[in-house]
């Protein structure tokens, strides 16, 4: 007890001292911040009275009549420019949202008597595949309609828009653009339906000359020495070449027109929708063996046992044609080392498809027509909601050159017709009146003046990698060029 007092009385009089001390720098410190205080006081009374003395200024400054009528004339040009702009962004954006508010596989247009109807050719092409093929059936068709097939049809597709395997996409093109005879040796193994788009517009004529050179790409005795397959298309009114007049997509798609027929011995027709917008033939004489065999389970080919990621297995059957592919590393393979055989393919191909080279005997080529287009020039826009509701879409040579977008506007019954070229191709849109409101294009870039492959004097305008060689991009609102 004794020794816990004297701790007591330790820690008061470290407590007394400790105080005092604060006490003490109290004290010498008070002069030096009193004279900081009145320092920080005198330069805010001067802050204030500089402040002040700038507001009366500006209050000088804004009474004038002078100030007065510059503020107003100012006022005036603002409304002026802006009201005009205004009324363009409120149009602009109604006819985008009724351009983008349709439904992916339904849209209205009009017949040639000016009816307006409602096509739904795909969802009725789709239900009949439901409803009418066995449930194991397999279809082939190009990748783009694959969900499509899948989600609303019920029925497995060779190919969707998660095939990432470039050369299985390349090996259905090869199918499709391939004869009749040679595409059945192929199809009859891997498929027992093959479904096409016609009827014009984007049908799968517009899109062939990819099938093509995505299969050239992996099987290059498609298009030899050609990397874009130029001969594969059509001539100048409309007139297939000689290899798209033998392929098999050809056969399928104009099937029943102008005396064309697919050879049913091979390629059974079992459907086509009201409108002709799609075909649907059956395979015959399907290899039983080889659908067996894929359909095994034993000779699926998955990461894990009873995973869902399989990426499957051809039939023994194709090992020939599948030896004979030659793997194709594309430009986004960035962990994939490219060959210098690669680089001069890919060199070859952007070359031709800018126009800078191709050959002078290929659809398109020979340096550009003499005389007149029989189309005059209304203007260039950025949107293709600003062509209207009623326009009707093709692409092929009829986005690159006049000749070949006339006869698709004259054949689909419009007036106007609109062109966005990349390179040997392009996008067209046939258009059989102005939108309501429509304005002629302001535009006027270079993109606008890109010149058609048959008119060179005639801007056909740009699209996608063309745009971008001429330094142009997409304008507000729009997500391509």
């Amino acid at each position: 007890a004794e020794g816990a007092e004297e701790e007591e009385e330790e820690e008061d009089r470290s407590g007394k001292d400790a105080s005092a001390s604060a006490k003490e720098r109290r004290k010498k410190g008070g002069k030096g911040g009193a004279k900081a205080e009145a320092a920080l006081g005198e330069a805010w009374s001067h802050a204030r009275a500089l402040g002040a003395l700038a507001m009366e200024g500006v209050e000088l400054v804004y009474a004038n009549p002078v100030s007065c009528l510059l503020r107003i004339a100012l006022g005036a040009y603002a409304v002026y420019w802006c009201v005009p702009r205004g009324r363009e962004f409120y149009d602009y954006s109604h006819q985008l949202a009724e351009g983008l508010s349709q439904p992916q596989i339904m849209f209205k247009a009009k017949t040639y008597n000016g009816q307006e109807v409602m096509v739904d050719d795909y969802r009725e092409a789709y239900w009949w595949l439901r409803d009418k093929t066995p449930e194991d059936a397999r279809v082939m068709a190009w990748w783009d309609y694959g969900y499509q097939i899948t989600g609303i049809g019920e029925r497995t597709t060779i190919a969707d828009g998660n095939t990432w395997n470039h050369e299985h996409i390349a090996t259905l093109g090869l199918i499709l653009s391939g004869n009749e005879q040679k595409a059945h040796s192929i199809a009859r193994h891997l498929a027992d339906y093959v479904l096409v788009w016609a009827g014009g517009g984007g049908d799968d004529l517009a899109k062939s000359p990819h099938m093509a050179r995505i299969g050239n790409s992996v099987f290059r005795d498609i298009c030899p020495g050609d990397p874009t397959c130029s001969k594969f298309g059509f001539y100048q009114g409309g007139q297939p070449t000689p290899m798209m007049e033998e392929c098999l997509l050809y056969k399928l798609t104009m099937h029943g027109q102008r005396g064309i027929a697919a050879n049913e011995s091979l390629f059974q027709h079992v459907f086509t929708s009201r409108y002709g917008k799609v075909r649907i033939f059956k395979v015959r004489r399907v290899s039983l063996k080889s659908k067996k065999w894929v359909a095994d389970p034993a000779n699926r080919r998955c990461d894990a046992p009873g995973s869902w990621y399989c990426v499957g297995q051809y039939p023994p059957a194709l090992a020939p044609l599948i030896a004979r592919r030659k793997n194709f590393a594309q430009l986004e393979d960035f962990n994939t080392k490219r060959s210098s055989e690669d680089e001069a393919y890919d060199k070859e191909y952007h070359e031709r498809m800018s126009g800078r080279k191709g050959p002078s005997d290929g659809p398109g080529g020979g340096g550009g027509s003499k005389g007149r287009p029989g189309l005059w020039y209304l203007g260039c826009v950025g949107a293709e909601a600003l062509l209207g509701e009623e326009r009707t879409y093709s692409g092929g040579a009829d986005g690159s050159t006049l000749a070949e977008a006339r006869a698709f506007a004259k054949e689909a019954g419009s007036r106007y017709v609109a062109l966005a070229r990349s390179g040997m191709d392009g996008h067209a849109f046939a258009i059989p009146a102005l939108p309501q409101g429509w304005k002629a294009g302001s535009l006027d870039d270079a993109g606008c003046s890109t010149p058609c492959l048959d008119f060179h004097a005639y801007g056909c305008g740009c699209a996608d990698e063309l745009c971008a060689e001429a330094g142009v991009s997409a304008v507000r609102g729009e997500e391509h060029v």
